[in-house]
């Protein structure tokens, strides 16, 4: 159960606990937040999968600027917009490392879609020895582990930079920090959604 009161729609604003009472320029940043989120839509409302944005939802100029940064990252950085597979790779990848179970439901279908196989996301925690990923996954997938742990060597950052450049390396590193960031506030609210994965189909 999420530990936060979350703001699904303009009308949960403000959750219960909120202190004192929203001035008028807190009011007018709910409304842009979800007129951004959701441009022409009458009755805007964030979905139970994407439940991390109704957590900081409750600050609405911070949500705002995240998503702002969330288009620029997903939509227009070039390493995470035009290498859509490796991308998710590496989403999946730290949310194994950061044991973020909700991220890691959320993002199996668009890996999938994306190219990453549910076999290959299953694998990540055996990459090293699965026989499942080419050499440029599995570079992926050992430079997100060791940004996620914070022990990235020269020798492996130079091979980082000898497959996407050193800007690619950047922006590669951007991604892994970004999804991070995500799932680190998805654990410390305890962010949940049924995603339907494990269920029997009916007969």
């Amino acid at each position: 159960m999420a530990r936060l009161q979350l703001v699904f729609k303009p009308s949960d604003f403000p959750p219960s606990d909120y202190p004192g009472t929203p001035d008028a320029s807190t009011r007018q940043a709910v409304q842009d937040l979800f007129n951004h989120m959701f441009p022409g839509n009458a009755n805007p409302e964030i979905p139970g999968k994407s439940a991390a944005f109704a957590t900081v939802a409750r600050d609405p100029k911070l949500a705002m600027r995240l998503i702002q940064l969330s288009d620029y990252i997903v939509r227009e950085m070039p390493w995470t917009s035009q290498q859509k597979a490796v991308k998710e790779l590496a989403v999946q990848t730290l949310n194994v490392h950061f044991k973020c179970h909700f991220s890691f439901q959320s993002h199996m279908r668009g890996a999938e879609a994306a190219g990453i196989s549910m076999e290959q996301q299953a694998c990540i925690p055996f990459w090293k020895t699965a026989n499942v990923f080419d050499d440029e996954q599995r570079l992926v997938i050992e430079y997100t582990f060791a940004v996620c742990s914070g022990e990235v060597s020269d020798e492996l950052f130079k091979r980082v930079v000898k497959q996407y450049g050193e800007q690619g390396a950047l922006e590669f590193t951007m991604a892994i920090s970004w999804w991070s960031l995500w799932a680190m506030i998805i654990n410390a609210t305890g962010t949940e959604h049924d995603f339907g994965y494990g269920k029997k189909k009916s007969a």
